[in-house]
């Protein structure tokens, strides 16, 4: 008897700034899914945010969603990084065409990309997170003199400013005092309007994947992975994404116990949070220990990216991996 495929959408692309990261996470999913389980097709949403199909021009998303109709996807692998592709607004359309897909549902998507809401919620489950503040672009544009004393006072400088719904270090800088604040501040604040300026801990950095796909059963964290950059002061943009500018380790070269409670706290904000199938915190450790400071509900999957090198640690290769996150999508929505 003949295995009947199941249509599977992998959506990549987007209007984010992370549009080039997301074309080769979504190149590298569509290439590796079996074939013969799935009929794949290619989904592209320009930085104009038009559709593309194969074999048809590009088209609006009020189109879009009758051509998705018309093909007759049966899950939608999102491969989407940043706002309008990892923030809930397409899960939530996802939702209401009553199309699964492989990654958190609406609220938690939104929740997690929203990185200063986010902290307010994982801090409440327990999880260590670092301090920070936040300013708006009028309140930076009206005083910057009092934004900069209030960054002072609460967080001290250096500190981490960044925008709090970009990802892949977009919107990012790490002033080292307050003049340097001063010469950074509007440009990042400018990008979503709000920013964050978070409290500068000086330690190891690492993350922790979860993998999320057993029906019935608590999501289990994967091994620890240990980051270094070697061409950058910090993982940048640049050290996510040109091989060999980073050294990853996994598992991290850290103590047991240490890695052990970086697990759990990476589970812990993955349920306070409420997401599904997968995640990935990272988190700085200091000396007090290990402290969360965002959680991802759709990391990269290029060929350089953090979350595929965990699995493979534990025996997933990345061709299996997919596949878990297809037949976890299917079984939520039977």
């Amino acid at each position: 008897m003949e295995l009947q495929q199941r249509h599977v959408a992998v959506l990549m692309g987007g209007t984010s700034l992370e549009h080039d990261i997301s074309m080769a996470s979504g190149a590298k999913v569509a290439e590796s899914l079996n074939k013969t389980r799935y009929r794949v097709t290619w989904i592209v949403i320009g930085r104009d945010g038009l559709w593309h199909f194969p074999g048809t021009p590009p088209m609006d998303a009020f189109d879009a969603v009758g051509e998705i109709k018309r093909l007759g996807v049966e899950c939608a692998f999102v491969a989407l990084h940043g706002p309008f592709g990892e923030d809930g607004r397409l899960q939530g359309m996802l939702d209401l065409l009553g199309i699964p897909y492989t990654c958190s549902g609406c609220a938690a998507s939104a929740l997690a990309m929203d990185k200063i809401r986010c902290k307010a919620v994982v801090v409440v489950a327990g999880v260590r997170v670092a301090r920070h503040v936040t300013f708006t672009q009028q309140e930076w544009q009206g005083d910057p003199e009092s934004v900069t004393g209030k960054v002072a006072e609460s967080v001290g400088f250096p500190c981490v400013v960044k925008t709090p719904c970009q990802g892949s270090s977009f919107g990012m800088g790490i002033p080292q005092t307050a003049e340097e604040f001063a010469g950074c501040a509007g440009g990042i604040v400018a990008v979503d309007g709000t920013a964050m300026a978070e409290q500068y801990i000086k330690g190891t950095e690492v993350t922790c994947a979860v993998l999320d796909v057993e029906a019935g059963q608590r999501a289990r964290a994967l091994p620890v992975t240990e980051i270094q950059p070697v061409t950058s002061a910090y993982f940048d943009f640049e050290a996510k994404y040109t091989p060999g500018a980073t050294r990853e380790i996994t598992p991290a070269q850290i103590p047991a116990e240490v890695a052990r409670e970086v697990q759990e706290m990476a589970v812990r904000a993955h349920e306070a949070v409420g997401c599904g199938i997968w995640s990935r915190s990272d988190f700085m450790i200091g000396s007090e220990g290990p402290v969360w400071i965002e959680i991802n509900t759709v990391p990269g999957m290029t060929p350089t990216s953090l979350y595929p090198q965990a699995a493979a640690a534990v025996g997933i290769e990345f061709d299996q991996l997919m596949n878990l996150f297809v037949e976890a999508a299917l079984r939520r929505r039977s």
